[in-house]
């Protein structure tokens, strides 16, 4: 086994810490979402990016969902996810539009992050 040097460590440390801080951070966004909803993590995700952007393209919904390493999944998945949250928070009025070609976008996004809170994490 071979050892690291002082400065792969520090590198190291550096993205543990990161990814630390982002479970913290994604952890309370999730805790203001409401538990009727039942979304899986990956869903809390991809509302969480809806969200926070003005659109949601398909290729950045598939590193939300599965990170760099994709392993020739299809895009299609990303289609499911969204049908999943549609049907889960269509009861709320939640409405997500499909953009041809592009990807999605939640309609009044200001207004949920807002209503749930969340307004720290949206980009105007």
């Amino acid at each position: 086994m071979t050892e690291l040097s002082k400065q792969e460590l520090v590198v190291k440390v550096a993205a543990l810490t990161a990814t630390i801080e982002d479970m913290r951070r994604s952890m309370v966004l999730a805790a203001s979402l409401p538990a009727g909803w039942r979304l899986t993590p990956k869903e809390r995700d991809l509302f969480l990016a809806l969200i926070s952007n003005e659109t949601v393209t398909k290729p950045m919904a598939m590193v939300i969902l599965y990170g760099a390493n994709q392993d020739g999944r299809e895009t299609h998945s990303v289609d499911v996810f969204i049908s999943r949250i549609r049907r889960k928070t269509e009861d709320h009025s939640v409405t997500i539009e499909t953009i041809n070609r592009t990807g999605y976008r939640l309609v009044d996004r200001l207004v949920w992050a807002k209503t749930l809170k969340l307004d720290t994490c949206v980009a105007h």
